[in-house]
């Protein structure tokens, strides 16, 4: 199934650790998504910090994306409790299809989000897929791909420009992102590709 020629409109939630995680693996995606007519939410697990969290908002308006934060998360020290649970049960109740990190994951506020959307899933059939990031581990399997184009790759770029308090980090430059882009595009015969594991898929 093609997203992003569905002529049914989606409702897509991609749960985003820190500011840049959703931008960093599904930014094309969710460009393309949103330029399609879906409704595209980026979900902000870490928003205690102000300034990420305007950065977040402006780059998830570049991507065509709304943004809604849990206020109570801060980086580096993300837990798993039964309020985060419920606050994103509530961010999930009519999504179609939710983005989120690898479980395998070496950054401790990855691996939180992924426990908190499983729990928040765990009645749901909703499509679930995903996505990878900079510290995710071998386990991550791709098994569908979505073609980066020239357009989506530049709001992606200019969304990710948009966090200005991560400039220093080296997976924000655009070679390695052209890197990604072009190792994934091999991998699924095409020039450029985002990566994605599904968990599972409703096709009706």
């Amino acid at each position: 199934m093609n997203l992003l020629r569905s002529t049914c409109p989606l409702t897509v939630i991609a749960v985003s650790p820190h500011a840049d995680d959703a931008e960093y693996g599904a930014g094309s995606l969710i460009a393309g998504l949103a330029d399609s007519g879906h409704d595209v939410t980026i979900a902000l697990m870490t928003g205690a910090d102000e300034t990420r969290q305007a950065e977040a908002k402006a780059a998830a308006a570049t991507l065509g994306a709304g943004l809604v934060v849990d206020h109570s998360g801060c980086d580096g020290s993300l837990d798993v409790t039964s309020a985060r649970v419920r606050w994103l049960e509530e961010q999930l109740l009519n999504a179609d299809l939710v983005l989120a990190p690898h479980p395998d994951d070496t950054h401790q506020d990855h691996r939180a989000t992924t426990a908190i959307v499983s729990s928040a899933l765990r009645r749901s059939p909703v499509s679930l897929a995903w996505y990878r990031t900079p510290s995710t581990g071998q386990a991550f399997t791709p098994t569908a791909f979505s073609t980066v184009t020239e357009k989506n790759a530049d709001r992606r770029r200019r969304a990710l420009d948009e966090h200005q308090t991560q400039a220093m980090r080296s997976y924000l430059d655009p070679r390695h992102l052209a890197l990604k882009d072009a190792w994934f595009g091999w991998l699924s015969g095409q020039a450029a590709a985002e990566p994605f594991q599904v968990v599972r898929h409703m096709l009706a």
